[in-house]
């Protein structure tokens, strides 16, 4: 469980983070979004108990992560850069956060090179992998100890496809599995729309929207209808006649400015069957550029 309740931190004269609110339940992952320099870092440390807050409530696990520094053990941080030990092997570089983590089992560490299809470099300086390789041994570090909350920050970054599929896989069994909650930072959002429940975003330190997935598809309004028919030039001319201006797209009649209900009951009485119907929704990516372009909180 991670909780924020109207945080407020300011760095060198700057008000990084202004009343952030957020909750990540056990179980959830949960997504936070924002432009760089939004104040996304900020939060993490201050989850972390590596910064105090200026204002504001900070728990995790029930706990103060700044009075009880143990909490940390309980806690596994994916930094957007790996932050490897360079000259050291694959197996001495996760022996060594464990043993400082207190966290050290030979037979998980042995596990988690299995998982992350690490065993062949285990004796190799992480100085001579590649770059997505060195991210698999950042992933393997961040999941020693079993830790019951997940700070994830572009996790994914560098990964192959295969392996980008195989974590997210790999991260709702875990999040469900284990009860853990995840706060989960990304630029790509197609990962969210995969693994996220929930969805916060945050611009100059301040919330611009907080709730679930579905929630915040339909924070921006649609973008009219999309029908498919047989009749495609029937259709076409009775939509046209009817003052709108429809455009075939990927199989479909695109209807904009419109409403389902009013284009499908237009195309019934003419009859001219409605195979399938539906709201031109925005992508995330769409949803997301327009809300952070707005910039008005909506929770």
């Amino acid at each position: 469980m991670i909780v924020l309740e109207d945080v407020g931190k300011t760095i060198g004269g700057r008000e990084v983070l202004r009343g952030i609110s957020l909750t990540v339940k056990p179980g959830e992952i949960h997504a936070y979004l924002g432009h760089n320099g939004a104040g996304k870092t900020t939060t993490f440390r201050l989850i972390l108990g590596l910064l105090v807050p200026d204002s504001g409530r900070v728990e995790v696990l029930g706990f103060n992560p700044l009075r009880n520094p143990e909490i940390r053990a309980r806690i596994g941080y994916l930094p957007e850069y790996d932050l490897l030990y360079p000259n050291l092997s694959v197996w001495d570089n996760l022996r060594r956060y464990a043993l400082l983590k207190g966290v050290f089992d030979g037979r998980e560490l042995r596990n988690l090179l299995e998982f992350f299809e690490l065993e062949e470099y285990s004796k190799k300086k992480v100085s001579a992998l590649s770059s997505g390789t060195q991210r698999r041994v950042a992933m393997a570090r961040t999941f020693l100890g079993s830790p019951e909350v997940l700070i994830l920050d572009e996790p994914t970054k560098g990964l192959d496809p295969e392996w980008r599929l195989e974590f997210k896989r790999f991260l709702k069994d875990y999040a469900r599995e284990n009860n853990a909650s995840v706060l989960f930072s990304t630029h790509i959002l197609s990962d969210v729309d995969e693994v996220c429940r929930k969805v916060t975003i945050i611009r100059d330190g301040r919330v611009l929207f907080s709730g679930t997935l579905e929630e915040f598809r339909k924070s921006v309004p649609a973008r009219g209808v999309l029908v498919k028919v047989r009749e495609v030039e029937k259709a076409l001319a009775v939509l046209e006649k009817a003052e709108y201006a429809p455009k075939l797209l990927k199989g479909y009649i695109l209807v904009e400015n419109a409403e389902p209900s009013n284009v499908n009951g237009l195309l019934v009485r003419n009859g001219i069957t409605v195979e399938e119907i539906k709201r031109n929704e925005p992508s995330l990516e769409e949803v997301y550029s327009m809300l952070y372009e707005r910039g008005i909180a909506h929770t």
